[in-house]
């Protein structure tokens, strides 16, 4: 496994990262058990770098998993605004990891430079944090061209976690190509990257193989966060990241395991769902939730503010 490390952050991590949203209550809903034995398997193969959220609640997965993978590189994010709502994530991220520091802490889902100076407060509280040693290094993820652009302007910002992939899925404001301007203006920073939605939250799989390949062969990337819900996933993307010789072949087996949203017939229609989709994906027609799935990008952060529970990824 190739290793890298992550611009002027001093983190060195694994090119392949362990994508854990899809292990979690708003996915796959695996159990701690379930998790952790994926976890220290990647660990095993090579991947010392995950990524996770507050929000994903998956923390026992992880912490568990430390157990017999102590050496992860773990990357949380959360959505802080203020002083108080980071202090708040970054403990709970402690309690929950069993552990009183976090190698990167991001904030979760910026969205521009007003977002980003919205939240100066809780960037300034989580930079002091890892002049104290308690982070590593502080980031932010987005899904915007134009958050991108504007993390020059915040010295403490020393990752990128962007959205980006062969077709540009999913970015809310702009193309591949006006994301990846963005990210060539980090880099030049000494700003480390590691991509999200490589294969489009699902919408690639179909074609992992040419996926995997843009995301691979740029340049601009350090590493890449791939989300992975079975043995069998982790060894395919291992082997293409290490170059194998017929890699492709395990990832054509994979090229049939694409996701889709489900929503349940108790479907009450409140549009919580969507009003929480940032990709503009759902609409509440007939009084039930409906997915426009040309759109998704297979998140599941709508089924964590369904009072029903009537949503799922499968």
């Amino acid at each position: 496994m190739e290793y890298r490390t992550l611009g002027c952050s001093g983190l060195r991590v694994s090119r392949l990262c362990f994508g854990t949203l899809t292990m979690s209550p708003l996915q796959k809903n695996l159990s701690p058990a379930e998790g952790a034995k994926l976890l220290v398997h990647a660990y095993e193969r090579g991947v010392n770098f995950l990524d996770t959220a507050d929000l994903y609640a998956n923390y026992p997965h992880i912490r568990l998993a430390l157990k017999d993978a102590p050496g992860y590189v773990i990357s949380t994010k959360a959505y802080c605004y203020d002083k108080k709502t980071a202090q708040e994530a970054l403990e709970r991220a402690f309690r929950g990891l069993g552990r009183d520091y976090v190698d990167l802490f991001m904030l979760h889902e910026q969205e521009s430079l007003y977002t980003l100076r919205g939240h100066e407060e809780a960037l300034l509280f989580l930079e002091k944090q890892r002049e104290l040693g308690h982070i590593g290094a502080v980031g932010v993820s987005t899904h915007y061209v134009g958050c991108a652009a504007a993390v020059t302007r915040f010295p403490m910002i020393r990752v990128l976690h962007p959205l980006i992939n062969v077709s540009g899925i999913g970015i809310r404001d702009g193309s591949r190509e006006d994301m990846e301007r963005s990210i060539i203006r980090a880099r030049e920073c000494n700003i480390g990257i590691f991509a999200m939605k490589a294969l489009g939250g699902g919408h690639l799989i179909s074609q992992n193989n040419d996926a995997l390949n843009y995301a691979l062969n740029s340049p601009l990337l350090d590493s890449i966060a791939v989300g992975m819900q079975r043995i069998e996933e982790i060894d395919a993307n291992v082997a293409t990241f290490e170059g194998y010789e017929n890699a492709e072949l395990g990832q054509e087996k994979l090229a049939h395991n694409e996701r889709h949203m489900m929503v349940h017939d108790y479907c009450e229609g409140c549009g919580a769902c969507a009003a929480r989709c940032t990709q503009q994906a759902i609409t509440v027609i007939n009084g039930r939730a409906t997915i426009d799935e040309n759109k998704c990008i297979y998140c599941g952060y709508c089924a964590r503010v369904c009072p029903q529970f009537c949503i799922k990824v499968v």
